[in-house]
């Protein structure tokens, strides 16, 4: 998948996962239409950084941030890694782990890998590194005495 058509679609799932265009519309400096034509592959224009921000934030997850740090040859890794209890992040790497391995199965069914479902799978793996590195800084906190 290209890097406009990876943009696209996670501006679309980031809208998806604020609940509607409309959800969306009404958190963001731009209208109802322009969201559409953002996540249309039918018009050349992309959700600015801005938009996205505001965007990602709503959708709890930076979907489109990571796409546009993905087309840049670059991953995004969270600045607050926070306190955590070791049982639950490494439920977070099982999670995700198992995420991985449901769209790997589903990409892999009929033997011809889509630039479409590897742009899926490309995306939960990018997710599924963010939840190890994440819980790496964690474990070796603990490792070398750390109070995480």
């Amino acid at each position: 998948m290209n890097t406009v058509a990876s943009i696209k679609t996670a501006t679309q799932a980031a809208i998806n996962r604020i609940g509607s265009i409309d959800a969306a519309a009404s958190v963001v400096r731009v209208g109802r239409s322009q969201l559409s034509e953002y996540q249309s592959r039918n018009y050349p224009a992309v959700v600015p950084v801005d938009v996205a921000i505001v965007l990602d934030e709503f959708a709890q997850e930076p979907l489109i941030l990571g796409a546009m740090a993905h087309a840049a040859g670059y991953t995004l890794t969270p600045l607050n890694l926070g306190d955590g209890d070791v049982a639950e992040i490494m439920e977070g790497v099982s999670l995700k782990a198992g995420l991985t391995m449901a769209t790997t199965i589903r990409v892999l069914a009929d033997g011809i890998v889509t630039p479409e479902e590897a742009a899926d799978l490309s995306r939960d793996l990018a997710n599924l590194q963010r939840v190890v590195t994440h819980a790496l800084h964690i474990v070796r906190a603990k490792e070398t005495g750390g109070t995480r």
